[in-house]
């Protein structure tokens, strides 16, 4: 609802400024996410670390239309998101993965504020929100047979081949064990973002635009069923926590552009004057 909110703001603007001057714009573009989970379970277990990464940012499509000082542009897409956390021993070395993947394609719609606008240049402050369906998703597990620093809260869980010694767990090696499936995700999730972009006028109706974002998910992304579970008892690799997607993007696109000038229609009135009377 709140995304719907803002598509009819957006095209209420629309219509206010329908008679101005103006350029409207198609293009195609493409780009990288860099991911980061905000997880307070997994910050609290400490067989995990977040390193930086980076995603790639399938083919999308842009509309814009923009007006002197502002505009406004609309970017369809589908993205990867979801931070691969490293799995470590219990000395830090990193033995495995926890893959957290999502797919979505979402439909952000954006106001530039042009801090720049010349003729063949605009820089702009954008802000957006975006409405998006998840695809595909899951979470795995991935690591080598090492010793591991187990939360005290999984041992009555532990299966009969996780060896609790005094200094960690020694597990064995698990491959691509699915923790968290497709069903066990939310379909929907509203992301607000805001940044910069650039929009060159590099040859005659033709412009190549620069996007960095940064992007913030709403919606815990995993259902109210499968967080109960963990709540009422912790899984193996999963402890309880709320989960907020968040990640930057930075796109490279090109479009064609026009230029719609607004001019003015007036209507002649023919006067009739009246004839002179004949004395």
């Amino acid at each position: 609802m709140r995304s719907l909110a803002f598509v009819i703001f957006f095209t209420g603007v629309f219509a206010i400024v329908k008679g101005q001057q103006k350029e409207i714009s198609f293009g195609i573009f493409t780009g990288l996410t860099s991911p980061y989970t905000f997880d307070s379970g997994i910050n609290r277990d400490s067989r995990y670390e977040q390193p930086n990464q980076v995603k790639l940012l399938p083919l999308g499509i842009s509309f814009g239309l923009d007006y002197q000082g502002y505009g406004f542009v609309i970017t369809p897409s589908i993205i990867n998101i979801g931070q691969d956390m490293n799995i470590v021993n219990i000395t830090g070395g990193v033995e495995g993965k926890r893959g957290i993947n999502l797919k979505y394609v979402q439909v952000p719609v954006s106001l530039k504020l042009h801090a720049i606008d010349v003729s063949s240049l605009k820089v702009s402050v954008v802000a957006g929100v975006a409405a998006a369906y998840l695809l595909d998703g899951n979470e795995t597990v991935t690591h080598n047979s090492a010793k591991y620093r187990f939360p005290t809260e999984v041992f009555p869980i532990l299966p009969p081949d996780y060896v609790v010694e005094y200094d960690g767990v020694l597990a064995p090696s698990l491959s691509k064990v699915e923790i968290v499936s497709r069903q066990d995700l939310k379909t929907f999730q509203l992301f607000a973002s805001v940044g910069f972009r650039s929009d060159w006028d590099f040859k005659q109706a033709w412009r190549v635009s620069f996007d960095l974002r940064a992007n913030y998910g709403f919606n815990e992304t995993r259902d109210d069923a499968y967080r109960s579970q963990t709540k009422t008892n912790a899984k193996l690799y999963d402890l309880h926590g709320d989960r907020r997607e968040m990640f930057v993007s930075l796109s490279v696109g090109i479009a064609r552009f026009i230029e719609v000038k607004h001019t003015k229609s007036f209507s002649k009135s023919k006067s009739n004057p009246k004839k002179k009377r004949k004395n």
